[in-house]
């Protein structure tokens, strides 16, 4: 089981769109960028629901803090727990269909690791994301993401700056049902490379939407609906997660260290009017390592239970 999906998400690298990978995002930030809502054809005709905004009319667009924990179920010895903190802004360049968002985030990463694995009990993000949409035509528009950081313990400014870099062309080659993507994307991080960016958005109805994107794709059914206010839905998804950070190792030397797991996902979200909301789901994480960038050294580590909550204005 663990082969044939090692070998699905593998495909999914290669053919879906890259999305920001560290920290883990809340997991409707690309869903928002198409309407919650749109009109349905029936027999009878077209079925309208009220769509719930994409943005708030306002510069503050949102504040979002989410946390998460990592388990270790087996010997190996490493757990983790963390808090993530964003505020993003949005001008609009005369519709809010043209904007640009700046977001500045922290994340803090708490390492609870055996003496034997030499990692620091604390890893820090520091960014600032640049995101910016236009339309080109009726159903072709062009998205790009830029997102300066500084990742490390706080202890080396050594290879402490990464950037992350995406730009896509998005195609609605059927209008409100199949969006596809095009371009590439840079993830920053010292154990993978420039990937292409390729992925799929499929709603075949109101009530289900199939997202397949990287490193994080998913499949949502919605269970219920108030109105324009609110939805909520269920999701499962699958996805590649960890980082590089810069580190100082216990030999006083400078290195890169990078995590890395594959997990599956279950879980509920809440999205509002105006890009809002709440999350929450757990999952399990298998095929974890540790990886030294000076020494090219490779620790594995034991699979993980994993939770996650969050909430965003």
């Amino acid at each position: 089981m663990r082969f044939a999906f090692i070998v699905l998400m593998l495909f999914e690298s290669v053919c879906c769109i890259g999305q920001q990978p560290q920290p883990q995002l809340e997991p409707n930030v690309l869903l928002r960028e198409i309407p919650a809502s749109v009109p349905f054809r029936t027999c009878d005709g077209i079925s309208e629901e009220i769509e719930l905004s994409r943005f708030k009319r306002q510069a503050l667009q949102s504040v979002s803090l989410s946390g998460g924990y990592t388990h270790d179920v087996g010997g190996s010895g490493l757990s983790s727990s963390y808090i993530d903190l964003s505020v993003g802004s949005g001008i609009p360049l005369g519709s809010f269909d043209n904007i640009v968002g700046v977001k500045p985030k922290f994340r803090v990463d708490w390492i609870d690791a055996d003496p034997n694995i030499d990692i620091p009990s604390e890893l820090y993000q520091f960014e600032l994301q640049f995101f910016y949409r236009r339309p080109i035509h009726d159903r072709l528009s062009a998205m790009a993401i830029f997102s300066p950081s500084v990742r490390s313990d706080l202890t080396t400014s050594d290879n402490a700056f990464r950037v992350f870099a995406l730009g896509l062309l998005n195609w609605e080659c059927v209008p409100d049902r199949l969006t596809l993507s095009g371009g590439a994307v840079y993830l920053g991080r010292a154990d993978l490379p420039v990937l292409p960016a390729l992925g799929m958005m499929w709603t075949p109805n109101r009530m289900t939407r199939l997202d397949l994107r990287f490193p994080t794709s998913k499949l949502s059914r919605r269970l219920a609906k108030d109105g324009g206010r609110s939805e909520t839905w269920t999701y499962l998804s699958a996805g590649l997660g960890g980082n590089t950070w810069a580190i100082t190792r216990d030999t006083t030397a400078t290195d890169e260290v990078s995590l890395r797991d594959f997990s599956l996902r279950l879980g509920i979200e809440k999205i509002v009017d105006g890009g809002g909301g709440c999350f929450a789901d757990a999952g399990y994480a298998f095929s974890r390592q540790l990886e030294y960038e000076n020494d090219d050294s490779e620790v594995k580590l034991d699979d993980a239970i994993l939770f996650r909550c969050g909430w965003s204005y």
